[in-house]
């Protein structure tokens, strides 16, 4: 209990908010401005989710560390041996390379078994406990102890230095620690007050700088992740908000279909590719026939519902590369690259008898009919300017007669010398 409240103390405002319950909110805040306030339950823990995520890959890392220096200081220290307890050092060289198995046990299992991704908190837990348990015997067999408790409190210290898991894991490091050192202790044989107030402060005074240590680097390292976790999930909302506005900054938002400005930029593309290629291109231009009346009839909703019926007809005829667009008011447009004129005939003849069928609510069958101009180029001939007044003039043609198909020859009239084509109404 008392670790818990000092580890809050030095963790405070450091870690993630937690799901507070409306009772919780303070009495003068409104029940929305509670909601508003709070993060909901379901992104608090896909953040800690994500935050657990990143502590098991650094939990990880550290055990790793760990199991390395274990396993390379653990045998150095037979030096150590031959200067302090020259007559056990062949006994002390046994047991420190038994140790080594568990700790390379551990070792492997962090760096290629499923466990090691898993549980690196408990695999590193265990090769602290492995060279604890080791040097606690040796403190029963060797003359000379100072050396071999400068040993026990490295394992202390290196748990709260480079541990990265919850503070508890250190905890337990400490209290595995005295309990070997006190089994350790009733087993001296030379055994004085004056040492164990030694062995007391020397051990506790780690003990006490391992855990702070820990708790304030454990709280360090959860804020930066927090925050880089919440840095990454905004910028992930930041980049669905982008895209969602590029796409509506092309989008027509009665209809669904292309808008103009998509429109003119898609045109100009598929003209240059047509030039450097070759290849064909057609535009059919799209009128309702009578919209002010529809308009009149119906109201404007009945005319936006007249509309959307119209694209989604002409959404659902085209093919799939052909880019279908809203010019403004009651005209419309099909862009169909690779097709020749007569394709573009045929697709826009298909079109205006499909719009006979067309009966939104309210509406009298065959009240909506279409008047449709097609123009096409190829090669050099392929620019939007030209492109767009021929499929004018064919469609003023057509509404000449209404619920008609403009596809007439190339006009007369040089394209330059006319007035770039304004949307039909």
């Amino acid at each position: 209990m008392l670790i818990e409240r000092l580890e809050a103390v030095l963790r405070r405002g450091d870690v993630l908010p937690a799901a507070s319950s409306p009772a919780s909110a303070p009495s003068g805040r409104s029940e929305r401005g509670a909601r508003e306030a709070t993060p909901s339950v379901s992104a608090l823990a896909a953040t800690n989710d994500d935050l657990a995520a990143e502590l098991a890959g650094t939990g990880r890392t550290a055990g790793l560390l760990l199991c390395w220096v274990g396993v390379l200081v653990m045998p150095a220290w037979t030096a150590v041996d031959h200067l302090s307890a020259p007559e056990h050092a062949h006994a002390l060289l046994a047991v420190r390379l038994l140790v080594e198995v568990p700790m390379l046990v551990a070792l492997v299992a962090l760096w290629r078994w499923p466990v090691g991704r898993r549980r690196p908190e408990g695999l590193a837990l265990l090769v602290l406990a492995v060279i604890q348990i080791a040097i606690a015997w040796m403190l029963t067999v060797v003359p000379d102890r100072q050396y071999y408790l400068l040993g026990f409190t490295l394992a202390i210290y290196g748990s709260g230095c480079i541990m990265v898991a919850r503070p508890r894991w250190t905890g337990a490091t400490i209290g595995l620690s005295w309990a070997c050192l006190g089994i350790s202790v009733l087993h001296w044989d030379d055994l004085r007050a004056a040492d164990l107030v030694a062995v007391t402060m020397f051990v506790g005074t780690a003990s006490v700088i391992a855990m702070l240590t820990h708790l304030r680097r454990y709280a360090l390292h959860v804020r930066e992740i927090s925050t880089r976790v919440r840095l990454e999930r905004e910028q992930q909302r930041t980049g669905v908000l982008l895209a969602q506005l590029d796409r509506l900054s092309h989008e027509d938002p009665l209809t669904g279909l292309a808008n103009r400005r998509r429109w003119d930029a898609e045109l100009a593309a598929m003209c240059t590719q047509a030039r450097a290629r070759g290849g064909a291109l057609s535009v059919v231009l799209v009128d309702l026939d009578h919209f002010k009346d529809v308009n009149d009839r119906h109201g404007h909703a009945g005319g936006d519902a007249a509309l959307r019926a119209v694209a989604a007809l002409l959404s659902a005829r085209v093919r799939g590369g052909d880019l279908v667009a809203r010019l403004g008011g009651d005209e419309l447009a099909v862009l169909m690259p690779g097709a020749d004129a007569a394709r573009a005939a045929e697709v826009a003849e298909q079109l205006r008898r499909a719009a006979r069928t067309l009966q939104p609510d309210g509406f009298e069958p065959g009240e909506i009919s279409l008047s449709l101009g097609v123009s096409a180029a190829s090669g050099d001939d392929a620019y939007p300017l030209e492109l767009m007044s021929r499929a004018d003039e064919q469609l003023y043609r057509a509404k000449e007669t209404r619920n008609a198909v403009g596809a007439g020859q190339r006009p007369a009239t040089p394209a330059a010398a006319r007035p770039v084509p304004q949307p039909a109404g």
